[in-house]
């Protein structure tokens, strides 16, 4: 995610530079053909092209908010994440209980509950960028359940799973009551829902022909711009052409960027971040001391 409130110029450049050069490339070729009267007719009306403009300022209007709809229900998702996992880790510090004699094994218990649904978090952001570095889940997981992470499909629904499995052991074992037990599987309920919408998002992409036709479209205004402009305009048709002509292709890739928010881009909700700040408050809380640091920003760049 970026966090700078402004962009720096270098980063516009870079953002734009190809498409402002073909811009500038197409209206010099089409200023050069008018002024040297090579094609006496080559100029357009400009009334249907600002006709069109108008209906493409509509459309990518529309497109951009269905995009920012998307990353910011992704965020919100992950924003309910960081809560449920903050009340999964202080019930099973608070609800889980047993005499004396048997005080280290449930705290140990308490200990693997937090851990493995840490590994849990790890595991969906993962999945949903589609990487496969398991060490970075594995490391929260029980020994013998590491060498199962390969070869579960879906990793994270698999170690959610155990801790619900785990929860039946404190029952049986009298560690729980069935009252508490209800109210953590209900939280563990929770945390499949938001799984759910996560890959909900990551699996539906916005409708391809939607996305296909308004990039389409708005490459199709930008490059009859010259053809516009040139009558009117002649050299200056240049640098009008280059200058509308990014506005529109930035508005159209900011669009495309931000809908896919699981995609491990610039624009990404900060999944990595979000899961150490949920690491450390979950481990303060079974009473840890010796915590990672929380990610800190690069280049502006929260990922």
């Amino acid at each position: 995610m970026y966090l700078a409130r402004a962009i720096t110029v270098r980063g516009l450049v870079q953002f734009g530079w190809k498409q402002c050069l073909l811009f500038a490339v197409v209206s010099s070729t089409v200023c050069y053909l008018h002024e040297a009267q090579i094609l006496k007719n080559i100029a357009i009306p400009f009334l249907p092209l600002s006709t069109l403009g108008t209906a493409m300022a509509i459309i990518l209007g529309f497109r951009n908010n269905s995009a920012y709809d998307r990353w910011w229900e992704a965020r919100k998702i992950w924003g309910g994440l960081v809560n449920q996992s903050r009340t999964w880790s202080a019930q099973v510090t608070t609800c889980i209980a047993a005499g004396e004699t048997e005080a280290a094994e449930v705290a140990e218990l308490k200990r693997e509950l937090v851990h493995r649904h840490i590994g849990y978090l790890n595991a969906l952001r993962l999945q949903l960028r589609q990487q496969d570095d398991w060490q970075e889940v594995a490391r929260f997981l029980p020994e013998d359940e590491r060498s199962q992470l390969s070869e579960w499909v879906n990793q994270s629904t698999q170690i959610n799973a155990r801790n619900a499995a785990r929860l039946r052991d404190a029952l049986d074992r009298g560690w729980l009551d069935s009252f508490r037990h209800v109210a953590m599987l209900d939280t563990l309920e929770q945390f499949y829902e938001l799984q759910g919408k996560c890959e909900r998002i990551k699996n539906t992409p916005l409708p391809r022909q939607y996305s296909f036709f308004t990039t389409v479209f708005v490459w199709i205004f930008v490059l009859l711009l010259p053809f516009g402009f040139v009558k009117e305009l002649g050299w200056w048709t240049v640098p009008m052409s280059v200058l509308v002509g990014w506005i529109f292709i930035a508005l159209e890739q900011v669009g495309r960027y931000t809908e896919d928010p699981f995609q491990n881009f610039v624009h990404d909700v900060s999944m990595t971040a979000l899961c150490r700040a949920i690491e450390i408050d979950l481990r303060q809380m079974l009473g840890e001391t010796e915590l990672p640091p929380p990610i800190q920003p690069e280049r502006n760049i929260l990922m």
